[in-house]
């Protein structure tokens, strides 16, 4: 009793469950399309280690095989050759790393001693093509004459219809296969069954027996080792005299598959298994009923659970794809992956097309022809009839080839006319993927010059061979996959005109090149054109041929398959690095996607925009192609244009000057003072006013965030003077979770605390269905936008003034133990465009003063403003914000650029790696070396070694000293040209009014409350010169 009970602690412990977060990655398995051995790829060797080198390459360590696994006539006297007497003892240890097989496994004309597929577990039988005359079978055996073993011993799972042994058979494997294997332990349904259709046996002794007396003629079978599995009749199972078949079926329990314990008990295995397991675990499955998914079985590649807490769905691998029954990370090479980004698949489906490896409708890519799978109407040689036939296709995946085998171009069979045509081989240049197992192009006459018919390729499945060509280049400017590049017989390529680098990750020409004669014999460097032949300028290093279309890589911008120096050459305007569409009705080039931004229009222009025609009737076109009005030009004609005029500028005047105090009001910012301070209470306890829904008023929407929306509003407050409307912003939680609204209670309660000049402080709460927080409006916005929409005029001394104000304000915020945790451009407002405010505390955590930093552990996070000890241990603190600070910085000193933009962060994991290896953001081109070295000390990977706010209040002010030592920005100007605005506390003045100040402020030069903005270069000068005339 004590020995069974030590053998079940043993075996506990040897299949305990892991530990979270303790497993390591497994690697993803390879996936691989059909597979054929054939006697094709050996019938002209005479090696048989190279043979076997071959078929590994072949194979190349395939796991799973999406598709079938053929074996046709392998072995002796098949090819009348001499390796046909050494094949035959060749081991097939290639195949061992086959797993599982999709479709068929079919083994014809075996010729060798033993075939062995030692790891095969499963194989699914799906049906590719179905003839109903002709039912196919999972596994099909047959014409097997030769003495010879097949091996399966791990196999324990056949989805498919079933078993076939065909034809002749030699004697010793028919009786092994048929009285030493059950096949209904393998078989996964009831209406699976054995189809013995053999009609010859080979090498008997006694030839009057028939296959059909099996227990007469197997009555000689060498006997199954005594620890194989008992069958049901009683007998032991086994492939050979030394290999067990696996049983998985339950004998004791009612479930499909058992594993066996120490002690001897029987127990399931997991509902996700397929063919037994050696453990309860899914990660123990032989194999996987569904999907194999990070070395366990799942039911599917997208793991999603619910999350009642947040009421919302928490995804697991999203980013998993299904290749066959496998999920991986990325398709293997063959495949391409569907639309909606879930499965590897081996073609688009009509309509869509491979762009990058993904299939994209023809509508998105701007393919408007030749965006279809041609499947029929092919011969083995490319005819005229069909390149006339199938003129639009972008796949061609034959399906009436046999075995879908070879693709021909004969350039001896086809009308070769000129380059531009539309008709023979030329229609073939839409032409972007070729699914077959080899493509050969043959007998391409010089005049042709080059392949370029198929510049547009950019996938062959199977091997790709040039055969008997003189070509100077090949054009193949678009290909990015083939399984093998082989050239035979190609004379005249010039070598500059040939991406050797590039050709090389496609795979190794070296393996493929017949002999060193052949490779020398093609490239020919003494020809006028090889001598003179370079790539276009606008080619980054090599190239397919001539031209910018042929590069491999771009210098500069691509645009439909062709290189350009700008945007603007091909029509297009530049965002971001990229060539992006103009507008319809622009010609040659633009700035902006808008129809206002044209460098010259296509048809007609009205109003500053191109048109396609005049808006009405009554608007005509001159000979310039700009509408006007026919109206306005009679009465210009007959002179009342000018009185007119003079009655438009009476009724505008007042008008327009209406228009302008209304314009400049949206920018006045009202003093709240009075309605927050108390002078009786202490900052500790701040007066929290509490209104009713009547009394706030929502205007307009003018953003949102994680958990509310913001809108600009009114408040109408009583005062001693009576009601008055104040012009307020609304936040408004969003949804109905208590947690959320305990979010906007805990921002209430600190912004209430709040009084400082650059920090933004609360006016009122509403209490209703949806809490409302009610604070001071900035109509100007966030310092993110501001600074993107003017990035050419901002001055290095507003830039410093701006982090001085953060670092005041972020000094007070740590004065009260706040720790903001979400400070960056987009959370700080302008009240002026010299005056910030620090706002939005809805990912701040109040500390009490004893404490100097909290744990986070959830929640949605600023990654890319976080300091790295935020993702190592979930720390924030004071420090953490003066990382924060200093991305801040960087974002002031970049124009409002996004943070690590060129590392493409998408997960948490990405920022953490790149924070681990040291890299920082880079130095903005407008800073010097010493304010740069500013913001690497916010970024010190040991919070206590960075500067507190109060030392950043003390560096920005050195700074302010001389700003032109630290950035190098001029500020061009901000406003308008016709107005010069004088801002004291956010207040507009007119221009008349302006110039008095101006004399004041030459009188009294140190005036704290006025600053000067002229909206214009040209301005700034003339007042500048009105200022040296004043003080002169």
């Amino acid at each position: 009793m004590r020995s069974d009970a030590v053998l079940v602690l043993l075996w506990l412990m040897a299949f305990r469950v892991p530990k979270p977060g303790h497993s390591a990655k497994v690697p993803e398995p390879k996936i691989c399309r059909s597979l054929r051995i054939t006697n094709s790829d050996y019938k002209q060797l005479k090696n048989v280690s190279y043979l076997h080198e071959i078929l590994s390459r072949k194979v190349d360590g395939c796991q799973f095989v999406n598709g079938d696994l053929h074996v046709h006539f392998l072995g002796s006297h098949f090819t009348g050759v001499t390796i046909d007497r050494n094949i035959y003892e060749m081991n097939t240890s290639f195949l061992d790393s086959i797993r599982e097989v999709s479709g068929r496994v079919v083994i014809t004309g075996l010729g060798i001693k033993r075939l062995e597929l030692r790891n095969l577990r499963a194989i699914r039988g799906f049906i590719y093509s179905q003839s109903p005359s002709h039912p196919l079978y999972a596994l099909e055996i047959g014409y097997c004459n030769t003495p010879t073993q097949i091996l399966m011993p791990k196999l324990v799972s056949i989805q498919g219809p079933g078993v076939m042994f065909s034809t002749s058979m030699d004697i010793h494997l028919y009786c092994q296969l048929t009285r030493k294997i059950s096949w209904s332990e393998v078989f996964e349904h009831k209406e699976q069954h054995l189809l013995d259709a053999v009609t010859h046996l080979n090498n008997m002794t006694n030839s009057s027996l028939k296959p059909a007396d099996q227990a007469n003629i197997c009555s000689h079978l060498p006997e199954c080792p005594d620890d194989c599995p008992m069958s049901k009749e009683g007998h032991r199972l086994c492939w050979s005299s030394t290999e067990c078949q696996m049983v998985s079926k339950c004998r004791k329990r009612s479930c499909h598959s058992c594993y066996t314990r120490p002690t001897g008990e029987e127990e399931c295995c997991d509902n996700s298994c397929l063919g037994g397991c050696r453990s309860f675990q899914p990660s123990e499955c032989r194999a996987c009923r569904s999907v194999l998914l990070a070395g366990r079985c799942a039911h599917s590649c997208r793991n999603n659970s619910y999350d009642a807490a947040y009421s919302r769905i928490n995804t697991a691998q999203d980013s998993l794809m299904q290749a066959g029954n496998v999920c991986v990370d990325q398709c293997p090479r063959d495949f391409v992956i569907d639309s909606n980004h879930k499965y590897c698949i081996v073609e688009c489906p009509d309509g869509q097309m491979p762009i990058s490896g993904i299939c994209t409708p023809c509508s998105v890519a701007g393919v408007r022809q030749g965006c279809y799978v041609c499947k029929d109407g092919f011969q083995r040689t490319l005819t005229e009839e069909f390149l006339g036939k199938y003129s639009n296709c972008s796949t061609l995946a034959p399906t009436e080839l046999k075995f879908k085998k070879v693709l021909s171009i004969d350039g001896n069979q086809l009308r070769l006319g000129p380059l531009d045509a539309d008709s023979g081989i030329w229609n073939l240049k839409s032409v972007r993927a070729i699914l077959v197992e080899k493509f050969v192009i043959k007998n391409i006459p010089e005049h042709i010059g080059s392949l370029s018919f198929l510049k547009n390729l950019v996938q062959v499945s199977g091997h790709l061979f040039v055969d008997d060509c003189r070509i100077t280049h090949f054009g193949f400017a678009s290909l990015k996959y083939v399984s093998c590049f082989g050239l035979r017989n190609v004379r005249g390529l010039c070598a500059r005109w040939f991406p050797f680098n590039f050709a090389a990750k496609l795979q190794d020409l070296k393996e493929h090149w017949p002999s060193e004669t052949d490779k020398e014999r093609s490239f020919d460097n003494t020809s006028e054109v090889c001598r003179n032949a370079v790539c276009d300028p606008q080619c980054r290093d090599e190239c397919w041929g001539p031209g910018p279309d042929m590069c491999v890589a771009c210098r500069n911008f691509e645009v439909d398959g062709r290189c350009y120096a700008t945007c603007q050459e091909a029509g297009r305007y530049n965002l971001s690095g990229e060539c992006q569409e103009c507008h319809s009705e622009c010609e040659g080039g633009c700035s902006s996607p808008s129809a206002s931004e044209c460098e010259r229009c296509s048809n007609l222009e009205e109003d500053g925009k191109c048109v396609a025609a005049c808006s009405s009737r009554e608007m005509r076109a001159d000979s310039k192609g700009r509408c006007y009005s026919v109206a306005s030009a009679r009465l210009l004609t007959v002179g009342i244009g000018v009185g007119l005029l003079i009655l438009v500028l009476l009724v505008l005047l007042p008008v327009a000057y209406v228009h302008y105090r209304r314009r400049m009001r949206k920018y006045e910012i009202v003093d709240l003072d009075e309605y927050l301070t108390d002078p009786s209470n202490p900052n500790a306890m701040a007066k929290l006013l509490i209104v009713n829904d009547d009394d706030v008023m929502k205007q307009k929407e003018i953003g949102s965030g994680a958990f509310g929306t913001v809108y600009k509003g009114i408040l109408r407050s009583s005062t001693n003077k009576g009601v008055r409307e104040l012009p307020v912003a609304i936040k408004v939680l969003r949804g109905h979770s208590p947690k959320l609204g305990q979010e906007l209670l805990n921002e209430a309660s600190m912004l209430a605390r709040v009084q400082h000049p650059c920090c933004i402080r609360l006016v009122a709460l509403c209490l209703t269905q949806e809490p409302q927080l009610i604070t001071a409006l900035m109509p100007r916005g966030c310092l993110l936008e501001f600074l993107r929409a003017h990035r050419n005029q901002i001055g290095a001394e507003r830039m410093l003034r701006w982090g001085l104000q953060v670092a005041e304000g972020m000094e007070y915020l740590e004065s009260l133990g706040i720790v903001h945790r979400d400070l960056a451009a987009r959370n700080v407002l302008l009240q002026t465009p010299d005056q910030v405010r620090i706002t939005d505390f809805g990912l701040a955590r109040l500390l009490d003063m004893s404490e100097g930093e909290f744990i986070q552990t959830a929640g949605l996070l600023p990654v890319k403003w976080l300091g790295v000890e935020c993702f190592e241990s979930g720390l924030f603190s004071h420090k953490s914000d003066v990382w924060s600070y200093g991305v801040l910085l960087w974002e002031i000193c970049t124009f409002g650029e996004s943070p690590y933009n060129p590392y493409g962060i998408r997960s948490v994991e990405d920022i953490t790696g790149l924070l681990k290896k040291g890299i920082r953001l880079n130095q903005p081109d407008i800073c010097s070396i010493d304010f740069y070295n500013i913001l690497l000390s916010c970024w010190l990977p040991h919070p206590e070694s960075r500067p507190s706010f109060r030392d950043m209040v003390g560096t920005m002010n050195d700074c302010l000293a001389c700003p032109s030592k630290y950035i190098a920005a001029a500020s061009r100007g901000i406003f308008s040209d016709k107005e010069v605005e004088m801002t004291t506390f956010g207040a507009a003045i007119p221009v008349d009014y302006a110039r008095r100040r101006v004399n004041a402020y030459i009188a009294n030069p140190v005036h704290p409350n006025l600053v000067i903005s002229v909206r214009r270069p040209t301005n700034v000068a003339a007042y500048c010169r009105f200022l040296d005339q004043q003080r002169a």
